[in-house]
């Protein structure tokens, strides 16, 4: 039989935390850095309304222009893989936490029919009937009152009580 703690939810809790605020804190950063490219955009076609022609201060000003807008789309690009990583296992963790359900429910459900089999059991043990129940022997008051001590002494349950008799009795039919 297995035996399954609660300890793991506890872990898979924690877990589901911290990839959430992984995940809160990728998606602000994403926020952040498509309101840089947004002031980066602004800034670029301000610029060539300003300047018609190209000269090569305009070269070098588009330039570094485009090394920032570079530097920030790189940043955008390996938030947004770290954001559907951190979704994907998030998305594993629920299924493991599902799983581990499905398994204890199970393992519920098997117990359940484990304690209803063994209660049919016993109901129908205890509607047994048996031959000794209409055998004819000395009745318990007779017995006590007239069998010997050593046939007493073992009568601490229903059943000792019934094999005391049942010996008393062959003893008594030998004599």
């Amino acid at each position: 039989m297995e035996v399954v703690s609660s300890e793991p939810a506890h872990i898979e809790d924690s877990v589901v935390s911290t990839i959430s605020a992984s995940i809160d804190t990728s998606a602000s950063q994403i926020s952040a850095l498509c309101d840089e490219i947004e002031q980066i955009a602004d800034h670029i076609v301000k610029k060539r309304k300003r300047e018609s022609n190209q000269d090569s201060r305009s070269f070098s000003a588009h330039h570094n222009i485009l090394q920032t807008a570079t530097g920030t789309f790189v940043r955008l690009r390996l938030l947004n893989r770290k954001l559907h990583e951190d979704k994907a296992a998030l998305a594993q963790n629920v299924n493991d936490m599902k799983q581990l359900t499905d398994d204890l429910a199970l393992l519920l459900e098997n117990k359940a029919r484990e304690v209803a089999y063994i209660q049919k059991e016993i109901d129908s043990t205890e509607k047994l009937e048996t031959i000794y129940q209409t055998i004819n022997i000395i009745p318990l008051d007779s017995f006590l009152e007239e069998a010997p001590e050593e046939y007493k002494q073992s009568t601490n349950t229903p059943h000792e009580m019934m094999l005391s008799r049942l010996r008393y009795e062959i003893k008594q039919r030998e004599m």
